[in-house]
């Protein structure tokens, strides 16, 4: 897969619209705009600065379609703050773009191509190029490739991160994000400005798959249960979430294992909970018996949402670096606890339990801690979770009179809100004896 980087935004949350100043660049219009994010999409002609196809800023048309470009499509805006692609009489704004790459997750670029009167070998010829994406979920998707990609490529790359329609932009010598590449160079006249919102994500669901008596969820000797693997590693995944603030945790599972919490009840504590996503963990098994099969995998929906893919994307990349297993890569399959969820979701299988060698890791309470930190770093980056102030501990020392009978003995002290006395003191007092082994570091009281 060529390299490339992207964005996600929600339109309902983050500001998103064009602007165009004719002769400035992206970068120009980025700083101007005080942006986050600034990337170019209409075709231009980049001698005089001014963009070529229909574009439409708060409601105006700035600039008009020539005769070639009447019939292409437009990334644009409802007044409901809704992303579309394709043509509007009035859109809250339009950025034109060709040719269209995805239209309900299929490819359409041939015809996009024949409609829009590209050139001929626009398709095979590769180039460094910009994209916009619409997901299932209604977010958008921003792309500019660092190599250089075909339209097949592009498209491709469209549907890995999530995206339902998808509409390509200008490219070539003309493709900048900023501040990805700073965005300088050909004076564009016009970008499509990102300034992002708030998107609070603080309540995530920890599922362990299954319960320990469920059928087949072992290893073929019998000699570890999936429900202990999953449910330990769940522990350590709360517990990591823990150390950054503003989250919260919930277990969709029974951590004691008293039973396997169906699958429609786990969903509905997550919808009645009001979870902000949704990580499910699992152990693999190709078969009832002991198999080669082996590795680690990620799972999202069908449909995912960007973010889904997203976490799991990230979460997969940082399982494998820290395990070492092989990479079994993200997948898509309408697993229930996954697709029926409202929220992003990921379904993590951690390793085969039917591998000897696997099963082997799986039982160290090692590599449960690695596939638990790992899963942690994957959403602490994906969400931006900020770590808690680990404030230091007060060593100041407090003394305080200790009182035996009415006689005062030697003074004990307070440190970190606990009060100490001396033992030898208070031993003696009693009529106890009192040994220090120094080499075990022991006190021992005897009467």
């Amino acid at each position: 897969m060529p390299n490339y980087v992207y964005k996600v935004f929600d339109p309902k949350i983050d500001n998103i619209y064009p602007v165009n100043v004719n002769g400035l660049s992206v970068k120009d219009l980025a700083v101007r705009e005080h942006a986050d994010v600034a990337i170019n999409f209409n075709y231009a002609d980049d001698k005089k600065g001014v963009p070529i196809g229909r574009l439409i800023v708060d409601g105006k048309t700035v600039i008009y379609d020539i005769d070639k470009t009447t019939n292409r499509d437009e990334l644009y805006m409802l007044p409901d703050k809704s992303l579309h692609i394709g043509k509007h009489p009035n859109p809250v704004w339009a950025m034109q773009g060709t040719p269209p790459l995805l239209k309900n997750g299929k490819d359409v670029i041939d015809e996009g191509i024949k409609r829009d009167r590209t050139l001929a070998d626009v398709a095979k010829r590769p180039a460094i190029r910009t994209a916009a994406g619409i997901t299932a979920d209604g977010k958008l998707v921003l792309v500019r490739t660092t190599d250089e990609v075909t339209l097949k490529e592009l498209g491709a790359i469209m549907f890995k991160l999530g995206c339902m329609e998808a509409l390509n932009g200008d490219g070539g010598g003309s493709s900048y994000m900023y501040p990805h590449d700073n965005g300088w160079g050909r004076k564009l006249g016009a970008a499509l400005i990102v300034k992002k919102g708030v998107t609070p994500v603080k309540k995530y669901i920890v599922d362990a798959g299954h319960g320990p008596e469920t059928a087949g969820k072992r290893c073929p000797d019998d000699s570890m249960r999936e429900f202990h693997f999953n449910s330990v590693v769940a522990r350590y995944v709360r517990d990591g979430l823990l150390q950054y603030e503003d989250v919260e945790v919930k277990f969709s599972h029974a951590d004691d294992g008293s039973r396997d919490v169906p699958l429609s009840e786990r969903v509905k504590v997550a919808h009645d909970w009001g979870a902000d996503a949704f990580i499910s963990i699992h152990a693999n098994a190709a078969s009832s018996v002991w198999s080669e099969a082996s590795g680690i995998e990620t799972f999202t929906s069908t449909e995912p949402s960007a973010t889904s893919l997203k976490m799991a994307y990230a979460v997969q990349e940082r399982l494998i670096k820290a395990t070492g297993r092989k990479d079994r890569g993200v997948k898509q399959e309408d697993f229930y606890v996954i697709a029926k969820t409202e929220m992003p979701a990921i379904l993590v299988e951690n390793g085969f339990m039917s591998n000897q060698e696997e099963a082997a890791l799986l039982k160290t309470d090692e590599y449960r801690k690695k596939c638990a930190a790992a899963i942690v770093e994957g959403i602490a980056e994906v969400f931006a979770l900020k770590r808690k102030e680990v404030k230091p501990l007060d060593t100041k020392i407090i003394p305080v009179n200790v009182v035996i009978n009415g006689k005062e003995i030697a003074d004990g002290h307070i440190i970190n809100g606990v009060t100490y006395a001396p033992v030898r003191a208070l031993a003696e007092e009693f009529g106890a004896k009192i040994a220090w082994d120094q080499a075990k570091k022991t006190v021992t009281v005897t009467k």
